[in-house]
């Protein structure tokens, strides 16, 4: 798995879990660009329900230029 991969699955699962225990279903990731420097991630609850959360994250390079985005569903946990 690439530094990206592991970055945009972290940033998704705490998304997803900021208030809940979460397990993760589902997880789609496109690529970008490559870059350098350390990318920014921005995450959004697209939806959640009372047992699934649906999550999106985009990594933006330092000059603007997208490194990748993700998907996610996750199973919110007992």
């Amino acid at each position: 798995m690439t530094r990206l991969a592991i970055l945009l699955e972290d940033a998704l699962t705490a998304a997803a879990g900021a208030d809940r225990a979460v397990a993760p279903v589902s997880l789609a990731i496109d690529y970008g660009v490559a870059g350098e420097g350390a990318p920014t991630v921005t995450t959004e609850i697209d939806r959640s329900t009372k047992s699934l959360v649906f999550a999106s994250a985009r990594a933006v390079w330092p000059d603007g230029r997208t490194a990748g985005a993700a998907q996610g569903v996750f199973r919110v946990t007992p």
